[in-house]
């Protein structure tokens, strides 16, 4: 039966007790076309995220001494679509019970108990740490022996209690989240400015929607451009509500959604390095740089108009063409909605 390159890598790897690391520096040493692999490059090789063109793969199979014409061709990568099972049996294996995971920030689910919604936490009377909800609901899930069923999590994907909550999925699986919370300004400053963890972010720091207040969009995990471009959208809808009350929008997220949101709203991304109260964040496999940004929503309602977005040129913009959905389209919907 025909091997995936993905599991032939792996499977030799261990065999031979490389680490990804080291076996990135052998290949790099073996041969100049395998010259400028990197542990990154082989953890997506291993989880299918890619593969390496015909001349590396046969590189490698020399590398491990095996006959070309016993391994090679090797059978594709990824199925052309997957079934909702197989989605959900990713989804349970790779993240409700994995024990890689269960130390991390989790899911932010709609529970009906009603204890992780936005609206209920703003209410909370006691100084419970947000995130520790979050977190300690992740293990009650991966300890519980009840099983998960697929209504389960349709329901947390799909039912939210905030939109400026959501869910970002990648080909059908659960990819992280992205959240924006209505934060007191000193909070606000001390998160941008790194003096506070996210983790640390408790009930006391919440605002009152109807009182001065900022925006701190915090991302667990990781966020498809898609729901970064829609939280974007969201976000232009409540300041739109509470536009006498907003201040400023920011936050310090992971580097491919924290830079798109941040040149969404025009303003420059300060790469704040790639560690964090407890040292440094690895995401697939990979190290993740942080970014931060915010800014008055007066100042990035001026760059809107400085980019010369006239009334007439955003007019002619057609906003239900996804081709469009790009800056123009979130500054589209920002002037509208703030001057309507």
């Amino acid at each position: 039966m025909l091997e995936r390159f993905g599991d032939y890598l792996k499977r030799k790897r261990k065999a031979q007790g490389y680490t990804q690391e080291m076996i990135a520096t052998a290949f790099s040493r073996f041969s100049p076309i395998l010259t400028g692999i990197d542990a990154v490059t082989i953890s997506r090789w291993e989880r299918f995220t890619t593969e390496p063109p015909v001349n590396r793969q046969k590189e490698i199979i020399g590398f491990f001494k095996d006959e070309l014409s016993e391994v090679f061709p090797f059978m594709p990568a990824k199925t052309a679509l997957q079934s909702t099972e197989q989605s959900v049996e990713y989804l349970l294996k790779h993240y409700l019970n994995s024990t890689k995971l269960q130390s991390k920030i989790g899911t932010y689910p709609e529970q009906c108990i009603n204890n992780y919604e936005l609206k209920s936490l703003l209410s909370l009377t006691t100084d419970e740490h947000l995130l520790r909800l979050i977190l300690d609901y992740d293990h009650s899930i991966f300890q519980s022996e009840n099983n998960v069923t697929l209504a389960t999590i349709q329901q947390w994907l799909i039912t939210g209690c905030s939109p400026l909550m959501l869910a970002c999925t990648k080909l059908g699986h659960y990819f992280g989240h992205l959240i924006a919370l209505p934060v007191t300004l000193e909070a606000f400053q001390q998160l941008i400015n790194n003096e506070l963890a996210e983790a640390d972010i408790c009930a006391s720091h919440l605002a009152v929607v109807n009182e001065p207040h900022c925006l701190y969009i915090v991302s667990l995990y990781g966020g498809s451009r898609l729901a970064a471009s829609l939280l974007i959208l969201q976000i232009m809808s409540y300041v739109s509500q509470y536009r006498d009350n907003v201040q400023k929008i920011g936050g310090l997220c992971a580097t491919s959604d924290g830079v798109r949101l941040a040149k969404a709203f025009h303003l420059q991304p300060k790469f704040v390095g790639p560690t964090v109260a407890n040292g440094s964040v690895r995401f697939q496999g990979r190290e993740v740089q942080f970014v931060t940004f915010a800014a008055n929503v007066t100042d990035i309602l001026a760059r809107a108009i400085a980019y010369k977005f006239t009334p007439n040129k955003l007019a002619s913009l057609n906003i239900h063409d996804p081709n469009q959905q790009r800056v123009s389209y979130f500054l589209y919907q920002f002037y509208k909605y703030y001057l309507a």
